[in-house]
């Protein structure tokens, strides 16, 4: 993605009044420098000037349009060659006035670009030169497996997530997760702290400890046909044998993963911290070790349980069952609110209504439904008037193995192997996307209550016609983290009007808007005037015959294009002149 930029680029502007007596005083830290050029790999090195005339046009040319303006940057340019000797090319004019683009055939070294711009404002031609920055999007990690986490980065049907990331990543929040424990996975391991196993029945644990204890590793769950008796229609449950799921390590990875460390994917909340508490084994897990878990996870006393040194702001449980709220679970969840616990829970993945399964309809929850590539709830969500928010869950059964949720995993069909990346579909994938925002909410305002969290989480959600029953609509991150830093985009559209455009054959001119967050559509439209020009939009940077998000070609100045669920950021508007034409007009909404 590149639609994530500052508000403010790190330019680096130099007085063009400088003189050469003072060159001293135009300084570029080179430190800086090397970082601008670090992002730029184009072949050459390119600079934005502000370009001025000098006393001796400025008496000759009082009355300077554009065209002159800009002929005679051209001209300056292309013709000015520093003390190395470069030769400077003359790229194109910019929507800023008096603004150009220029470059130098070569990538050049910090200080081979400092000294450059330090002889280029000297020249009495400029007001200003910057590096022209490759900008890219901020807070998103090199791990490998990242760019297949398409549920984090995708602004439309996604979390919107890198955004958010430039704000807050969990920083010094604890998430519990309650599940089946987790593996020492390298790209987890280093943000797992404490953890219990709250599992007391010997059969359910599997790790022959005979009871609770401080080791809340997964030993694995797999089952034989039949090994945990007979469903509610009497027959031998499992049906058939399974292997080890691994789920706790794989929701723990969607929480926190660890980020920068050049191996697996990343976590949504990538710098918080995971407290696993193992309520899941062999069948599955009791409602009175998962109510005891709950308690305890958010601090709170359990007799003959050493007392958690990591109380967690936010709990993650991907587990239920049909059925109401038992009294004991929902007495557990008030508890763990009291303590300043945020509840997230997994809706169920039974394609039912959602208010007859547990813990997702007790009070005081956020109940979390499942949405695939698309943004559309999956077949296998449970939905309803119980469901809260809806989230990323994968749907591999439609759209293929990609279009699951890849996080941490085991390799091990019993016990465990080695690590692993796997995708996963299900609610209990979309919860721990959810938990991770939460501790993000959490970062950015600490003072947040569950309540506050819930509220944040369904007011910056998205809407989607195509997520029916999905409570508020899909989460956006980056929109939840700004609010609860009291910094909520505008909601707005855009609204742009230029008239009087003009380019020669050949060349383009550009129009940067920025696009704020909760824009559902806006369209582009050119008319009038004399000539053939073509429109192209594009996201992030400006457009080229090659490189647009939509064009508009038509044998005129007549253009359209239409954006849909556009990212928040920087859109260029550029007009390429088929032929010379002039008198044209744009608007924007």
């Amino acid at each position: 993605m590149r639609n994530n930029f500052k508000k403010q680029l790190l330019a680096i502007a130099i007085p063009a009044v400088i003189a050469a007596t003072h060159a001293n005083a135009a300084t570029i830290d080179l430190n800086q420098t090397q970082i601008k050029l670090a992002g730029q790999n184009l072949g050459q090195t390119q600079f934005i000037i502000k370009y001025k005339m000098n006393t001796h046009q400025v008496g000759t040319l009082m009355n300077t349009s554009a065209e002159e303006m800009q002929a005679s940057a051209k001209n300056f340019a292309n013709n000015f060659k520093n003390k190395s000797n470069l030769e400077t090319k003359y790229m194109r004019s910019m929507a800023l006035q008096n603004h150009h683009v220029i470059s130098v055939n070569k990538k050049m070294t910090a200080v081979e670009a400092q000294i450059y711009m330090q002889d280029m404002a000297l020249s009495g031609n400029v007001e200003s030169i910057e590096l022209d920055q490759m900008l890219q999007h901020y807070a998103t990690p090199s791990d490998p497996s990242f760019s297949s986490q398409w549920h984090y980065a995708n602004s439309a049907n996604g979390l919107n997530l890198p955004k958010a990331w430039d704000n807050a990543t969990g920083a010094g929040v604890t998430v519990a997760v309650l599940d089946t424990g987790y593996r020492p996975h390298s790209d987890l391991v280093g943000n797992i702290v404490g953890g219990y196993d709250m599992i007391s029945h010997t059969l359910v644990e599997n790790d022959g400890t005979g009871g609770r204890d401080s080791d809340a590793r997964d030993p694995g769950d797999a089952i034989t046909r039949g090994e945990c008796g007979n469903d509610a229609n009497g027959n031998p449950y499992p049906s058939s044998d399974r292997s080890s799921s691994w789920h706790g390590t794989h929701v723990a990875g969607t929480v926190a993963a660890v980020a920068g460390n050049g191996q697996g994917g990343v976590g949504v909340a990538y710098d918080a911290k995971v407290v696993p508490v193992r309520v899941l084994g062999k069948c599955g897990g009791l409602t009175s070790d998962i109510a005891d878990a709950i308690v305890w996870a958010s601090g709170g006393s359990v007799s003959g349980v050493p007392s958690n040194p990591n109380p967690a702001s936010v709990i993650n449980m991907s587990l239920g069952g049909e059925g109401a709220c038992s009294s004991a679970t929902q007495t557990a969840i008030n508890t763990a609110r009291n303590n300043g616990a945020v509840v997230v829970v997994a809706s169920g993945n039974d394609g039912k209504n959602a208010s007859g399964f547990n813990p997702g309809n007790c009070s005081g929850v956020v109940n979390v439904a499942a949405t695939g590539p698309t943004g559309a709830r999956t077949s296998y969500s449970n939905y309803g008037s119980s469901i809260d928010v809806a989230a990323p869950g994968g749907d591999q059964r439609s759209f293929g193995t990609s279009s699951g949720i890849l996080s941490t995993h085991n390799t091990g069909s019993t016990s465990p192997g080695s690590d692993k990346m796997s995708y996963m579909d299900g609610t209990s994938m979309a919860a721990p996307h959810i938990a991770g925002v939460a501790a993000l909410i959490k970062q950015a305002k600490p003072s947040a209550t569950p309540d506050e969290i819930e509220s944040i989480l369904k007011t910056t959600a998205r809407a989607s016609s195509s997520c029916s029953q999905c409570g508020e609509g899909l989460v956006d991150a980056e929109a939840a983290v700004l609010k609860a830093k009291g910094t909520t985009p505008p909601t707005g559209g855009i609204d742009v009007s230029k008239t009087n455009l003009s380019a020669s054959k050949g060349q383009w001119l550009d129009i940067a808007v920025n696009v704020p967050a909760g824009v559902s559509s806006f369209t582009v439209s050119t008319s009038g005037g004399t000539g053939d020009m073509d429109l192209y939009v594009k996201e992030g940077s400006y457009a080229t015959e090659t490189s647009f998000n939509c064009k508009s070609t038509e044998p005129d100045s007549t253009e359209t294009c239409k954006i849909n669920n556009p990212n928040a950021g920087t859109w260029y508007f550029s007009l390429y002149a088929y032929s010379t034409f002039s008198g044209v007009s744009l608007t924007a909404k």
